[in-house]
């Protein structure tokens, strides 16, 4: 029998079974072998696989990592949001304004010059200064030589007068015994009368003669002695014009004032000087800070052209002083009960000026916490570190010690008990 027979005449028994037992039977059979070279082709694709997750993955961790920031941002923001909140809270210390006995005073501006001057002239003309003995702000006192004049010159005079008045001395003498020789004659009639009276006249001439020389020598005496220029009175050198070698006229040459006692002159207009009275303080400023006291001394009885009274203080001993200084100075009229706050609690805005007062207060948390109101004040005169309040606040208002500026009206404060705030006034809570 043919091939072809034996293959078509018998069926295989593969054939023969069902079609749901043909698959069964077709995996059973043993697989065949992949090719060589299907073995990089696989490997290529696993590397790619690989690349593709890795890339994949580092999106997926971005995403994550985008979405964890803008939590952190949001939770950042609700975090500073809160901290914003409890920093608008501000640390504040309080206190209340004093009542103080500040002295009443008037200020007014005023000129220092000398309660009483002397002049000292010359009382020699036409000699030259030889020497000076003083100079401007020495103390003198009264017959002190202060300069002294060239006197050669004067000293021949007095040499001369002394000459003149020998000669009229001897012709005295001479005119003297002529007579008492003579006069007896006449009781005899040994001479006459007009003789006699001639000798009489001769003692009589050369007496006069010798009283006129006495005379001469003591006024050259006199100016020699002038020639030294002396102190009147006992005071302090204010002025002085005249140097070595000016010859001396009438002008004077020195000033002294008496005592050396100064004096503050001010003027006032005739409404403030009802608490003004002859005795009442002074107290006048000087340069670098110092002050010099004194006493008002006199008053004088009518205005000037300018309608003001002047008045005039004596001014205490002071090496500061000098005559004709323009200072200001304080008329201490009594002391008065003011209320006063620290200048530190002084807010100064648009040309007012504000105290920070603290209100509607509460406490929470054992904290004391309160409203910020801004009060409006009309201050008067500065003392030291605090300064007066013309228009009184309530006895018990609570003030924001310092750091004021920082503060708004409405503010919510704590308030904190000696509080001590040295780099800033004010500093937040955290």
């Amino acid at each position: 029998m043919s091939d072809f027979e034996e293959t078509h005449s018998k069926p295989s028994a593969e054939a023969e079974l069902p079609p749901y037992r043909q698959t069964d039977t077709v995996s059973q059979r043993p697989s065949a072998k992949p090719p060589i070279w299907l073995w990089p082709v696989l490997a290529a694709v696993l590397v790619i696989g690989v690349l593709l997750g890795k890339y994949w993955g580092n999106d997926s961790n971005a995403a994550t990592d985008e979405s964890a920031t803008s939590n952190s941002v949001a939770n950042d923001q609700a975090t500073g949001s809160d901290a914003s909140i409890e920093q608008s809270v501000l640390s504040v210390e309080t206190i209340s304004p004093s009542q103080d006995d500040i002295g009443s005073t008037l200020s007014a501006d005023g000129t220092i010059n000398a309660k009483d001057i002397a002049n000292v002239s010359a009382k020699v003309n036409g000699v030259a200064i030889e020497r000076i003995l003083v100079e401007e702000g020495d103390r003198v006192r009264a017959g002190q030589v202060l300069a002294v004049f060239d006197t050669d010159a004067m000293e021949q005079k007095v040499l001369q007068a002394q000459a003149d008045v020998a000669e009229a001395e001897a012709t005295l003498a001479n005119a003297s015994a002529d007579a008492a020789r003579v006069l007896p004659l006449i009781d005899i009639d040994a001479i006459s009368k007009q003789e006699a009276d001639r000798y009489r006249t001769s003692e009589v001439r050369a007496r006069a003669s010798l009283q006129a020389s006495k005379a001469r020598l003591s006024n050259q005496r006199l100016t020699l002695e002038n020639a030294k220029v002396v102190a009147p009175v006992s005071g302090i050198i204010s002025k002085k014009m005249v140097e070595v070698g000016q010859v001396a006229g009438g002008d004077p040459l020195f000033t002294i004032i008496k005592g050396g006692v100064l004096e503050w002159r001010a003027d006032i207009d005739p409404k403030l000087i009802g608490d003004i009275n002859v005795g009442t303080p002074v107290q006048v400023s000087l340069p670098g800070g110092d002050t010099v006291m004194g006493q008002v001394n006199r008053i004088a009885p009518t205005a000037d052209n300018n309608r003001q009274i002047t008045i005039y203080a004596s001014l205490a001993s002071n090496s500061k002083i000098r005559a004709g200084m323009y200072q200001t100075g304080e008329f201490l009229l009594g002391s008065t009960s003011t209320q006063t706050i620290p200048n530190s609690a002084v807010v100064s805005n648009d040309g007012y000026d504000y105290v920070m007062l603290v209100t509607e207060s509460t406490t929470r948390d054992d904290r004391s916490m309160g409203r910020i109101k801004q009060q409006r004040v009309t201050l008067g005169e500065r003392l030291g570190e605090s300064v007066a309040v013309l228009e009184p606040l309530p006895s018990d208002s609570r003030i924001v010690k310092q750091g004021g500026s920082f503060l708004n009206d409405g503010d919510l404060v704590r308030v904190v008990d000696g509080v001590t705030q040295t780099s800033k006034p004010v500093q937040a809570q955290p």
